[in-house]
């Protein structure tokens, strides 16, 4: 049914748990499994980025790869598998889907409590404007 799984991670206190629920999905589906993770820049940031005046401060990106290694590591996924990229979420993650062929986007949801807060506003652009089928994970947090 689905081959190629990307798993759109936002390194939050839960994301672990979410991380490791898209493992097992693609481990019962016979899928590979990416993650990646985008760290949003401000669009002005972008825009000055863009025109060549801004760099993202590399810091926060090697921080994040960190974090991906060891994330990578538990779950027993290769490190070519995991993604950090700095821009847009919608853009980076939709483009990732496009570059991997990926057939299902797995994303998390970190407020089940309220109904209109089920699918955050990044959540929801990727719902929106995924060329494939999305799935929202909840969190037991």
């Amino acid at each position: 049914m689905y081959s190629t799984i990307l798993h759109a991670t936002d390194l939050s206190d839960t994301h672990f748990d979410l991380c490791e629920q898209a493992v097992k999905l693609a481990q019962a589906l016979g899928a590979k499994l990416h993650l990646i993770h985008v760290i949003e820049t401000p669009s002005t940031l972008q825009v000055s980025q863009g025109l060549g005046f801004a760099e993202i401060e590399p810091p926060i990106k090697d921080d994040a790869e960190i974090v991906m290694k060891v994330l990578g590591d538990a779950l027993h996924l290769d490190a070519d598998r995991l993604y950090v990229e700095t821009g847009s979420v919608r853009q980076k993650v939709l483009e990732k889907m496009q570059k991997l062929s990926a057939d299902l986007l797995v994303i998390g949801s970190h407020k089940p409590h309220d109904l209109s807060e089920i699918l955050g506003s990044t959540a929801k652009v990727l719902v929106e404007h995924a060329p494939t089928d999305v799935l929202t994970l909840r969190t037991n947090q």
